[in-house]
């Protein structure tokens, strides 16, 4: 594979280095650095003329900075004359913001889907996108990679029911259930569209005395997994597990979560998850291998 160099960009250096080991290759020579203002600034030391590039690139939190990091170690890699650049993004940022949902509200998803076009990226690799309207924002290839059965192997013999938490989640909880052979019950949910707030009104079918298994693609507050177990218990629920793909947990959602009814909780390493988030019940699982594997069938 001497035509194929893999870079890292800052935000996730840890699974960059697990995708390298599994590649059999080393990481780029790339010199990232910011200055006294905090620009940015971006220097590629390999020679990746004629070369297949891919870069990894999580646009987590600060997402803002990562994204301008990705894009310039694209169009660095482009100037170097490299037969092809794909971003490697495990976790989408901003694909939450995927339409506009009040009058005078910027599609974040659609500019950023620019922004890495323009950089000079031939395609892309993600990981479990929010909402399927990112995909036509991007006029080059992306690939999506699924960690449903990734996520659903860290169960074992596991015998439950899987929630489907609300409307927009339904038909990815209907997959997970599909995975793991086991059926779905439907929570009715209403939420406030200027706060965010979550309310459970209502549930399709009895919980009691069963486990519960929540999977949905991102853990952002833990608000929404909060009240969704809290409703369960109370309806006699016995086992909670929350997978989720994406554990952004922002804020004090570690703390929230740790102190929550919720047993187990299963996430991915899209996103670094630092030490100070993470706790007894919660497990992390690599999607290394399913992100090199992509990268192989290029």
């Amino acid at each position: 594979m001497s035509d194929f160099l893999l870079f890292s960009g800052t935000s996730n250096v840890p699974l960059a280095k697990q995708i390298a080991t599994r590649l059999h290759v080393s990481l780029g020579d790339v010199e990232i650095t910011r200055f006294i203002d905090n620009e940015c600034r971006i220097f590629v030391r390999d020679d990746v003329a004629g070369k297949h590039v891919y870069v990894i690139e999580s646009l987590s939190e600060v997402a803002d900075q990562h994204l301008v990091e990705l894009c310039l170690l694209g169009q660095a890699l482009k100037s170097l004359h490299a037969a092809s650049v794909t971003a490697v993004i495990p976790w989408m940022g901003y694909s939450k913001q995927d339409k506009a949902f009040r009058k005078g509200e910027a599609v974040s998803a659609q500019l950023v889907a620019k922004f890495i076009e323009i950089a000079g990226f031939n395609r892309v690799i993600t990981c479990e996108l929010h909402s399927e309207n990112v995909v036509p924002y991007f006029h080059i290839p992306i690939v999506e990679v699924s960690t449903r059965k990734l996520l659903a192997g860290t169960l074992g013999n596991i015998l439950g029911v899987v929630i489907a938490p609300d409307k927009g989640g339904v038909s990815r909880s209907e997959r997970f259930a599909k995975e793991m052979h086991v059926p779905v019950v439907y929570l009715e949910k209403v939420r406030d569209l200027v706060s965010g707030s979550v309310s459970v009104t209502g549930i399709s079918e009895s919980v009691d005395g069963k486990n519960c298994i929540i999977f949905d693609d991102i853990i952002n507050t833990g608000a929404t997994a909060i009240k969704t177990s809290t409703f369960l218990k109370t309806h006699g629920a016995k086992k909670i597990s929350f997978l989720a793909t994406h554990g952004v947990l922002a804020g004090n959602a570690a703390q929230q979560l740790r102190k929550s009814s919720i047993e187990e909780i299963i996430l991915t390493d899209t996103i670094a998850i630092p030490k100070e988030k993470q706790f007894s019940e919660m497990k992390i699982v690599s999607v290394a291998t399913l992100l090199a594997d992509a990268i192989i069938q290029k």
